[in-house]
């Protein structure tokens, strides 16, 4: 398994040559589930896709993976990157970086930059990168953040929470927005609009809605031609298309 990541890794570079890497980070009630069914719809239109999961390995465990080690072991040198990379479902790979991440990402610059650096030579293979979780302690970020919501109000508190310390830490003020477990998109409509309202009033924010996720009470990953499957490809498809707005799409 491990060894069919490094061979993806260099086919793709020398397919595709130094791609440009976009990252977005997944956060609010339900990340992991949404951050691994866009993994996989995206990587179902032709993207290279490195998941990051900073949720205590949660991105593992939801696909049926062990995840033995993550990237603070590769740091302490006590273990190689080989031994951490896990590849998971459509060729999506998976990092956990719980602890890792924050560490790599203390100092001055963009903690991209040190991930990709940290990475090669496979983190050249890897064009979108979806960070399973909030940038690594509030860090100042041009990249967007999708921001998962449901209609309840512990969801909708802690969401609001979340933007409210970004917009103040890292002076983020334009988030993403898909909503999940609501009983229609006129719901869901309804859901953004409130937290939209309210987010413009107290904390200068826009938030832009990305779509809709029918309720799906069946495995980590959706059946591609459920409601629900079918709902991620409409996602990960807007996003390409929404370009610095959402991700944009590596040119070879």
């Amino acid at each position: 398994m491990r060894d069919a990541l490094a061979d993806q890794a260099s086919g793709l570079r020398a397919l595709f040559g130094r791609r440009a890497r976009t990252t977005l980070s997944v956060a609010g009630d339900g990340a992991t589930a949404v951050t691994l069914n866009l993994a996989a719809a995206l990587a179902r239109i032709g993207q290279q896709v490195l998941v990051i999961d900073t949720m205590k390995g949660e991105a593992a465990t939801a696909l049926g993976l062990k995840a033995r080690f993550e990237l603070a072991h590769v740091l302490a040198g006590d273990r190689q990157l080989r031994d951490v990379l896990l590849a998971g479902p459509e060729g999506v790979a998976l990092l956990p970086a719980t602890r890792g991440l924050p560490r790599l990402a203390e100092g001055s610059g963009p903690w991209q930059d040190r991930v990709a650096a940290w990475l090669d030579p496979w983190g050249t293979a890897f064009n979108v990168w979806l960070v399973n979780g909030l940038p690594p302690g509030g860090a100042a970020t041009d990249a967007p953040v999708l921001f998962v919501l449901a209609p309840t109000a512990d969801a909708l508190t802690a969401a609001y929470a979340q933007m409210k310390t970004m917009a103040r830490v890292s002076r983020q003020r334009e988030f993403r927005i898909v909503v999940r477990r609501a009983k229609s998109e006129t719901a869901a409509l309804a859901t953004y609009h409130n937290v939209a309202a309210t987010a413009r009033e107290f904390l200068s924010a826009r938030l832009d809605y990305c779509g809709y996720i029918p309720r799906d009470e069946s495995a980590a990953l959706a059946d591609v031609r459920s409601p629900c499957g079918r709902a991620f490809a409409r996602l990960a498809e807007s996003l390409l298309a929404a370009g610095a707005g959402g991700i944009t799409a590596a040119a070879a």
